[in-house]
Parts: C-alpha cells; sequence; structure tokens
C-alpha cells in the first residue's frame, strides 16, 4: 500500500466493484483497507473490492476536512479486521455485494464473517468477502430512530463456530434466509453442506443448490 501515500489526505475517486464511485479525502491507509472521508461519514473500505482509484481532477463537489486532524502517520498495522473489531457495539452500516445495505451493529468479528445485529434481520452472518465497505453511525445514533431496548447486548443464543462454513452447519435442517432473501432459491430448509455447495429445500419441497463462497449474507425468519 506503499504507492498510495503520495496521495494521502487528498481528493480521490475510487471506483469499487459493481460500478460504484465513492469521492472523498484520503484519511488513512492500512495493510488491506483504505479509509475515506465523504463529507458526512467516514467510509472503510477494502482492498479487495477496489478497482481503481485516482486524483480528482476538478473544482466541483470539493470535500470540506471533518473536524479534527487527518492521520498523516498513516497506520500501516491497521486492517480491516482491526477496524471492524473496533466497531463492535457501534451502531453502523455495512454495504455488501449487490448494493445490499444492512444497518444495527457488530456483534462478533469471527475467522471469514462477522455476526451483525439487526432490528430488521435480526442476527445475520455476513461473509467477510463480500463486504464492500462499512460506515460506522454518528454520536451512536440509532437506525431507524429506535430506542436502545430494540438492541440486545446478546442477540443471539447460539454458539459461534470459528468458519462460515462452520457457522452454517449449525443451522442444518432449520429455515434459511441467504443473501437477504432476494431470490425465492436462496430461502428453505438447510440440508447438507458438502464441497462448498449447500443444498436448500425450497418451499414447493424443490431442492436448490447454492454455491457457499457467492452466499453472502445467513440469517433465520
Amino acid at each position: 500500500m506503499d504507492l498510495l501515500k503520495e496521495i494521502a489526505t487528498k481528493q480521490i475517486v475510487v471506483e469499487v466493484s459493481g460500478n460504484i464511485v465513492h469521492i472523498g479525502l484520503l484519511v488513512t491507509i492500512g495493510v488491506d483497507v483504505i479509509v475515506l472521508y465523504n463529507g458526512k461519514d467516514f467510509l472503510y473500505i477494502p482492498c479487495n473490492h477496489i478497482q481503481k482509484i485516482y486524483l480528482k481532477d476538478d473544482d466541483t463537489t470539493d470535500i470540506r476536512p471533518f473536524e479534527g486532524k487527518l492521520d498523516k502517520s498513516l497506520n500501516e498495522n491497521i486492517s480491516f479486521r482491526k477496524m471492524l473489531n473496533s466497531a463492535r457495539g457501534i451502531f453502523s452500516e455495512i454495504h455488501i455485494a449487490n448494493n445490499r445495505t444492512i444497518h444495527g451493529y457488530i456483534v462478533s468479528v469471527m475467522t471469514n464473517y462477522v455476526v451483525f445485529y439487526s432490528p430488521v434481520f435480526k442476527t445475520v452472518y455476513v461473509s467477510l468477502q463480500h463486504i464492500k465497505w462499512f460506515i460506522p453511525y454518528h454520536n451512536q445514533e440509532a437506525p431507524y430512530a429506535l430506542s436502545k431496548e430494540h438492541f440486545p447486548i446478546q442477540p443471539t443464543k447460539l454458539t459461534l463456530a470459528r468458519t462460515f462454513e462452520e457457522q452454517l452447519k449449525k443451522l442444518k435442517n432449520q429455515i434459511v434466509i441467504l443473501d437477504l432473501g432476494q431470490d425465492d432459491n436462496k430461502i428453505g430448509q438447510l440440508k447438507v453442506i458438502e464441497n462448498n455447495i449447500v443444498k436448500l429445500i425450497t418451499a414447493r419441497q424443490t431442492p436448490s443448490f447454492v454455491n457457499l463462497r457467492h452466499i453472502k449474507t445467513i440469517h433465520l425468519p
């Protein structure tokens, strides 16, 4: 990431997978993540989703510096995992592939997935490789203006496995929703996980086979 140091604290354009463009100040460069300030929020963007970065070459939509001092030290020890861990319990929004967003807070950060609590979807297991970026809320404002009673400290009693695959195995024979339920073929009873293939039985009792590596989220109804 040393190559990016020359544009640190400057206004840049970041193109993220999915034809998404962010404009802002490059605040910090980590091992596998950058922090961008867009004039309102701090975006923590993992490098594996970044397609292109270049300097903003015009004077339109200039970003005003945030209140505080830019981190010119560029802490190279910062990683996406460390930033997710530091955000545990803080209201945030997480953007995943297919331009879906969930709001709530990070409960735990495991080997290759995050446990996230959302007042809409409840406990969600999110694959780390599919998180495009996350944004911590300002001043702990709550999603949907809900009171703290809607955000339990221990949202699930299910013990956590080290990996995403092992966690899915704990949900066998239960009705599960993959990828937030956008596709009816990703809603059903989880029967088998084998060789990175997940077998579901859908509502009409037909089998559906989903590649585990492309599963972004899983939650229970």
